[in-house]
């Protein structure tokens, strides 16, 4: 039976993502860690290169991350990740950090109050 939350899940992408490189973690394959918990909703990533990346998340979502910056993106059915470094010339200068977790956010508990629905359903377990 999914989990409606989830511990947070790390990654550490380490320097040195050649140009034009993908780290590519799947989610549902990871036997007794992850997989019980697939798909999330929360995705964060921290780069801590001077490089800019592009993260690929759900099906097809994309966002460019520009070098120290963070994002963390809020969407159903996130089932694995990719990072590209996006630079032509150089590999990343530091590490890259992502997070994933399962967990309800205010927008999903506000909406299950207002549609009468249960928070399983919006998060895509009932």
């Amino acid at each position: 039976m999914p989990k409606l939350t989830s511990p947070v899940f790390e990654y550490v992408i380490p320097a040195g993502l050649a140009p034009g490189e993908m780290y590519t973690q799947n989610l549902e394959m990871v036997a007794d860690t992850t997989a019980e918990y697939a798909p999330f909703n929360v995705l964060t990533v921290d780069n801590f290169s001077t490089k800019t990346v592009k993260v690929l998340y759900g099906a097809g979502h994309f966002v460019y991350l520009r070098g120290n910056s963070m994002v963390e993106i809020a969407q159903n059915g996130i089932r694995s990740f990719s990072v590209v470094n996006t630079d032509s010339t150089n590999p990343t200068d530091g590490i890259i950090v992502a997070y994933v977790q399962k967990r309800v956010t205010p927008e999903i508990a506000l909406e299950a109050i207002a549609r009468r629905v249960p928070v399983e359903r919006l998060m895509g377990d009932g």
